[in-house]
């Protein structure tokens, strides 16, 4: 009896043995199961992750090539836009250089719903004009010699001009920038980065059109001095920053307009330290040797003005 006792708990023990190292390889084999699909899974992840940072990678190239092509496709061809320098020391420039400043274009069979004021020249006159500078021979400087030409440094020709477009209007791009293309007549656009200002960039890019800079987000309200504008209240950090994203929008920084233009000395010394060769004002009259390249006075074109005006206005 004892024995078969013996027997009965030696052969339960051997069940309770090999049942618990069943389980043991169970859990063995469930554990590896376990890492094994962990270790998929964060396999998966860093092949996903790793797919989306190279998209990532992907759209960043393609955004940074199409700025690039936008950019190279916004500057002027400077060999169209100057022809040939005939200014000597005999004959040139000596009555100071008129920098034409324009904002917006209406067609008098077209009018516009806005309401007209006298920043607007109607789209026949402002062909009459440049019809006018075309067949008497303007040079038109690019703003490195205008640079050049305030500094003493560089001399234009008796016919000299520079026409710019203030704001990047739609006006001046759909009705103004076909007649300057239509003439071969350089000009500058200063635009304001933040009103659609990639999109103008990419549709409107001309060989006989420069966008310049009119800030990104300057031209507006907040300051204390002239218009109000609130560059001339801006730290120097923040104002910097804003200068060199409306460049890197418009893809030149040769040329700034001060909005509404105001400024102080703060302003003029971002304006320095951003880079530009010139900036201008809305101040009256002509751009002389000794004048300060980036405090240059301009010539206001007004809706209404007859082309016996514009002659002597830039002559």
């Amino acid at each position: 009896m004892i024995f078969l006792l013996i027997l009965l708990l030696a052969a339960l023990a051997g069940i309770f043995m090999w049942q618990k190292k069943e389980t043991d390889e169970q859990k063995a084999q469930e554990r590896q199961a376990k890492q094994e699909a962990q270790a998929a899974e964060e396999d998966k992840k860093k092949a996903e992750a790793e797919k989306a940072a190279e998209a990532q990678a992907a759209e960043e190239e393609q955004k940074k090539a199409e700025a690039e092509k936008a950019a190279a496709e916004t500057t002027v061809n400077k060999d169209v836009q100057t022809a040939e320098n005939t200014a000597s020391e005999d004959s040139h420039k000596t009555n100071g250089l008129a920098i034409c400043m324009y904002h917006y274009v209406y067609d008098k069979d077209n009018p516009p719903k806005e309401k007209l004021n006298s920043n607007f020249i109607e789209v026949h006159d402002l062909e009459e004009e440049l019809k006018y500078l075309t067949e008497n021979n303007y040079y038109f400087p690019t703003w490195e010699e205008v640079e050049k030409f305030v500094s003493g440094d560089y001399l234009l020709p008796e016919k000299s001009v520079v026409l710019t477009f203030d704001d990047g209007a739609y006006s001046f791009l759909n009705l103004g920038v076909p007649l300057f293309e239509k003439y071969k007549v350089p000009v500058t656009s200063f635009l304001i980065g933040n009103i659609e200002g990639e999109k103008k960039v990419k549709k409107y890019a001309s060989e006989y059109m420069t966008f310049q800079s009119h800030s990104y987000n300057m031209h507006r309200g907040g300051g204390n001095i002239g218009h109000g504008g609130i560059f001339p209240v801006m730290n120097h950090d923040d104002a910097i920053a804003d200068l060199q994203k409306s460049v890197e929008i418009g893809g030149n920084g040769d040329a700034f307009a001060y909005p509404y233009g105001d400024y102080n000395d703060s302003c003029v010394k971002a304006v320095k330290d951003a880079g530009f060769k010139c900036a201008v004002t809305t101040e009256y009259g002509r751009a002389k040797p000794g004048d300060d390249p980036l405090l240059l006075p301009r010539i206001r074109m007004s809706m209404g003005q007859s082309l016996e005006s514009f002659k002597k206005l830039v002559e």
